[in-house]
């Protein structure tokens, strides 16, 4: 007997139900500032820190998670980063352009290079002198030292702490310290091309959203439009 597509979204909400992983999802919205004359998206503007959208209503969602890579199509096409995802959510629920996904299985991160202090002078609001603003959720300090001491290491519980996505000195180097840190952290994707709809005989049968990480994404605007203000056109 053929299958109806009734049976197939069952079929397809059973499957995100039993492989499927939890994740926050949010919507992304553009940022007011980009309506503001003359204000360029940068650190200073209170909403969106410059990224040019801001993420609200966060909610549990579950979904089936996997390597891009693994979509021979989308590898043929040549749209994929190595590091891209592919998300499968449960077709009750629609992604859109610009939603963010976070996964709450901590993943290791890039090593970030911070100069100590610095998130604080450029006026990153919430962040107290002894901390620095990392790039994701901390979960697991993996390794923390001077870059040009590399075996000099700063030991997380004696000289610093993570307190969610800052990293709040107890025993604080000079401002100005460059240093390396690298860690585990709770990873933000963002829905960077319009999600692939699954459509049949008129019934929504699921997406197939494709992730990449929210500090790889360019989400400020139009790339060529940088580029010739950086070239003084």
């Amino acid at each position: 007997m053929p299958w109806t597509n009734d049976a197939i979204r069952k079929r397809v909400a059973e499957m995100t139900r039993t492989y499927g992983d939890w994740v926050i999802w949010e919507q992304g919205l553009p940022c007011a500032c980009r309506a503001a004359t003359g204000l360029r998206m940068s650190a200073g503007c209170a909403r969106c820190e410059g990224e040019g959208f801001i993420w609200v209503l966060p909610r549990k969602l579950k979904g089936i998670v996997m390597p891009a890579r693994s979509d021979r199509h989308l590898s043929t096409m040549g749209w994929l980063n190595p590091s891209d995802l592919i998300f499968s959510p449960d077709p009750r629920h629609r992604i859109g352009d610009f939603d963010r996904i976070t996964l709450l299985v901590p993943l290791p991160s890039e090593p970030e290079v911070i100069t100590r202090g610095q998130s604080f002078r450029d006026g990153v609001l919430g962040l107290a002198p002894t901390e620095d603003r990392l790039a994701y959720q901390a979960a697991r300090p993996l390794y923390c030292a001077r870059h040009d001491a590399p075996d000099q290491l700063f030991v997380h519980g004696d000289a610093y702490v993570f307190a969610g996505k800052r990293l709040r000195w107890l025993e604080p180097p000079p401002d100005g310290t460059v240093y390396v840190v690298k860690y585990e952290a709770l990873t933000e994707w963002i829905a960077f091309s319009t999600p692939l709809n699954t459509i049949d005989r008129g019934k929504h049968l699921g997406q197939r959203v494709l992730l990449r990480k929210r500090h790889l994404t360019n989400l400020r605007g139009n790339s060529a439009r940088d580029a010739a203000a950086a070239l003084g056109a």
